[in-house]
């Protein structure tokens, strides 16, 4: 089975604490999108203090999820995701999580002989 990675971009609310930010997406939010079928692990990361090129403040997210997939029908993995966020299956907390700019999410599938 064709194997990928579904990377969420996000920004904590200015006023939340990043502890709590934090301890929200991995107990509640990431376990939430690991019942998704063929969503296989999550893995985050902050952004580094340091980068190659400067980061455009405009457009840069500080927390990143990797979410490792495995799936061959992309199209219906987007559309259980949204599914979940409508019935409340995934919950989102505007308290702590930054909707405007909204999170950036990306999907990427394996090439071939990778």
């Amino acid at each position: 089975m064709p194997t990928g990675v579904f990377l969420a971009l996000s920004n904590r609310m200015s006023d939340a604490d990043d502890a709590e930010f934090n301890r929200w997406y991995d107990d509640v939010h990431a376990q939430e999108v690991l019942q998704i079928p063929g969503v296989k692990s999550c893995r985050r990361f902050r952004v580094a203090s340091d980068q190659v090129l400067p980061l455009d403040p405009t457009t840069s997210r500080q927390y990143l999820a990797l979410y490792e997939v495995e799936t061959e029908d992309w199209a219906s993995l987007a559309t259980e995701f949204m599914t979940r966020f409508g019935d409340g299956r995934i919950t989102l907390r505007p308290d702590l999580m930054e909707l405007d700019p909204m999170v950036l999410t990306l999907a990427y599938e394996e090439l071939p002989g990778s």
